[in-house]
């Protein structure tokens, strides 16, 4: 009886331990179902296996075999690559929210209308956009493109390239939410090769450069970069949940297999030529994301990716994956290189193109105005061009990018700030809008309708400037959209320094760089002197006032700042330097040297003028 008890009750106990487990699994399958859903637009990781589905035609004729040429190139000079974002289950298809017949038509296309806005330059508050993206909606916006850069919240091994004014995650899920409930759908901008000077430019990542002089493009010959790549890449997505398209940049790539580690890179690859490599690392990040999400749509630069060929497109299956975007800024958009010959026809045959105008920040790396008229001629070519080939070359055409520059290179200066250019953003929009894109081609001076129109949705009192010239010789007009404070600002300095020319010509007839290096001053003419100044130093007073305060309303601070030391500071300091001597001297000045002034037989080179 003994043995048999003991029997039963081992069998119960192994009973017992199977339903316990078999329940955990059962509960751990449902827990795991709850939190990762799957469906066709699952988030997943890609495959850690970098190389894999990246052979090339050379590794076929290579000695070694495919697999240890992967071995090999994925360990050279980095470990291994690692995700730095959890896995998260999401949709990521955005149902586009604006229908087909809310786009404008060109040759009886519709095409969808971007806004793009460069941060690197200055990044407007969450505000800004809350006032700013209603009107985009209005004056027939159907999506933005932002070109985030180092105003990103980047976190982890990327974390420290974020600016110091950075947007936080909750300003990007505001940015969602009030670019959806404005009907207006986004397109996040993540350089992946050239202008990375943001990462580049930091020493944790110098190793990174494809030149190690210069900060601006990332080397594909190191592993490391795509860990830095993917983590990038990881958390726009992980942030852009409804994410249907994405640009990638790929842009004025200017540096190829110039980093050391590049020689040991083309004997495992065969890799020879900079398009070879640029192809190359394109498939690289574009199946990337592609595993991530096949229903992303991704678009890249024109101006390198026109020299590659069509075999070359069809050897890395880029034909199929990526949009190219044709930019041009000029008044003639005809004589560009990719509207003739095969070129025009080779990009009529990818899946889908856009193009790219400008409504800011295409005419000099330090223009301070925006020229409308030029912008606006920008848009009126580009849809003559399109009224032309899209009913023949480029069936496939689905969107332009009004791009709206604020830098040229991380490095650089300012140009047109964007509350200053919003009237050249309005005109750019309704250039596309009916009834205008349908009229008789018309100056933009002479085309009254449009400028009615544009006056009347920017709520200005009087006729809007478009040019610089009528900044000079036109009333100033009272407007009331947002940032109109920095463009009243921004005409009245016209104003303001043709009067600080008038009072110098006054002021150096008598008071010479000579009289301040050796404090030798007509008293009388002096007083005069003053007279003039006094006021205009009150003007230029007023102005910074008035500029910083209309500027912190739309951005940080630091941006006014910036924006006075580059273009207005200078200036400024000399006048008031001249000032401050002549206040002084007027005042203390009773006795003077005997002449010769100055007392001595050697021009003096390098001595600064005494103050």
């Amino acid at each position: 009886m003994f043995p048999i008890r003991r029997c039963n009750t081992l069998l119960s106990r192994i009973f017992l331990v199977v339903i316990l487990f078999s329940i955990s699994i059962f509960v751990i399958n449902g827990f795991t179902k709850y939190f990762y859903k799957t469906d066709n637009h699952q988030y997943v990781l890609a495959r850690n296996k970098l190389l894999e589905d990246h052979q090339t035609e050379h590794e076929h004729n290579h000695q070694k075999s495919p697999s240890f040429i992967h071995r090999e190139l994925f360990n050279v000079n980095t470990e291994s690559i690692v995700h730095t974002s959890a896995i998260e289950s999401r949709h990521v298809l955005q149902e586009n929210n604006s229908s087909t017949s809310e786009l404008t038509k060109i040759a009886n296309r519709p095409v969808s209308v971007y806004v793009h806005f460069d941060l690197k330059g200055a990044a407007p508050k969450i505000s800004y956009f809350e006032q700013l993206f209603p009107l985009l909606h209005k004056w027939g916006a159907n999506g933005i493109c932002m070109e985030y850069e180092d105003m990103f919240p980047f976190d982890g091994i990327v974390s420290n390239i974020r600016h110091k004014q950075a947007y936080t995650k909750d300003d990007i899920e505001k940015i969602n939410k009030l670019a959806k409930d404005n009907q207006l759908d986004i397109m996040p901008l993540l350089q992946t090769y050239g202008h990375l000077e943001f990462l580049l430019k930091l020493k944790e990542f110098s190793d990174l450069r494809e030149n190690p002089k210069y900060p601006q493009v990332i080397t594909p010959c190191i592993n490391k970069t795509y860990s830095i790549l993917f983590a990038m890449i990881d958390q726009y997505l992980n942030l852009h949940p409804n994410l249907r398209l994405f640009h990638i940049g790929h842009d004025e790539v200017y540096y190829f297999l110039t980093n050391p580690a590049c020689q040991e890179f083309q004997q495992l690859t065969g890799i020879r030529t900079q398009h070879d490599l640029f192809a190359y690392h394109l498939s690289i990040i574009t199946n990337y994301i592609r595993e991530k999400n096949p229903n992303i749509s991704l678009f890249v630069w024109h101006d390198v990716l026109q020299n590659l060929n069509s075999p070359m497109l069809q050897k890395y299956k880029l034909m199929d994956i990526i949009n190219p975007v044709l930019w041009s800024y000029r008044e003639d958009v005809h004589i560009e290189g990719f509207v003739v010959g095969p070129q025009s026809i080779l990009f009529g045959q990818f899946k889908s193109l856009w193009g790219a105008s400008a409504f800011k920040g295409a005419t000099d790396e330090v223009a301070i105005v925006s020229d409308v008229k030029h912008y606006y001629e920008n848009q009126v070519s580009w849809i003559e061009q399109l009224n032309s080939y899209i009913p023949t070359k480029w069936k496939n055409f689905d969107g332009i990018i009004l791009t709206g520059w604020s830098r040229y290179d991380h490095f650089l200066s300012l140009c047109e700030l964007l509350p200053y250019s919003i009237p050249s953003m309005a005109f750019s929009l309704a250039a596309w809008k009916e009834p205008f894109k349908s009229l008789p081609k018309l100056d933009i001076f002479s085309n009254k309708q449009l400028q009615e129109y544009v006056e009347k949705e920017l709520q200005c009192s009087s006729h809007i400037h478009l040019s610089i010239h009528e900044h000079l010789t036109k009333p100033m007009p009272k407007c009331k959209f947002p940032g109109a404070g920095v463009y009243e600002s921004m005409i009245s300095l016209h104003s303001l320094w043709s009067q600080v020319e008038q009072v110098e010509l006054f002021v150096n007839k008598y008071v010479t760089d000579l009289h301040v290096k050796y404090s030798y001053i007509h008293v009388k003419r002096g007083e005069e002197c003053l007279e003039k100044l006094t006021p205009i130093m009150n003007l230029l007073n007023n102005f910074i006032e008035s500029f910083k305060r209309s500027m912190n309303e739309v951005f940080p601070e630091q941006v006014a700042i910036e924006w006075l030391e580059t273009y207005f500071m200078k200036r400024y300091r000399l006048v008031n330097e001249r000032y401050e001597f002549i206040r002084r001297a007027v005042q203390e000045q009773r006795s003077w040297l005997p002449r010769p002034i100055p007392d001595t037989d050697k021009l003096d080179i390098n001595q600064k003028n005494k103050r």
